[in-house]
């Protein structure tokens, strides 16, 4: 499945063997990026699907908010709000994990 996967590593070495992965479905991406969230959400839409990035201890936590809004706005039951919510719960609960391990994140585009 075409995507970002975020995983709890300090380096792209590390990632590569990381366990707890949650993955940003390319789906969601576009559904983030029609519903005029570009924005509000830049430090998930502005992701290159095709590269690497690692977030710093002060993007975590800016990632655990934007999970948080994005659990708060996405209230209808339609699939693709559904998977959206499911995905910033995965993130913010793989992001809160990562600061607990004094570990970072990092995504990965396919």
């Amino acid at each position: 499945m075409v995507g970002i996967d975020f995983c709890i590593a300090d380096n792209k070495k590390e990632a590569a063997f990381s366990t707890k992965c949650v993955k940003f479905e390319e789906r969601v991406h576009d559904y983030l990026l029609t519903r005029e969230f570009r924005n509000s959400f830049e430090l998930l839409t502005g992701l290159d699907q095709y590269g690497d990035k690692l977030f710093s201890v002060q993007e975590i936590n800016q990632l655990i908010k934007v999970c948080e809004a994005l659990q708060t706005i996405c209230r209808q039951p339609t699939e693709i709000d559904l998977k959206t919510k499911t995905f910033a719960e995965a993130l913010k609960g793989l992001c809160l994990e990562a600061l607990k391990l004094n570990k970072l994140v990092f995504a990965s585009g396919d």
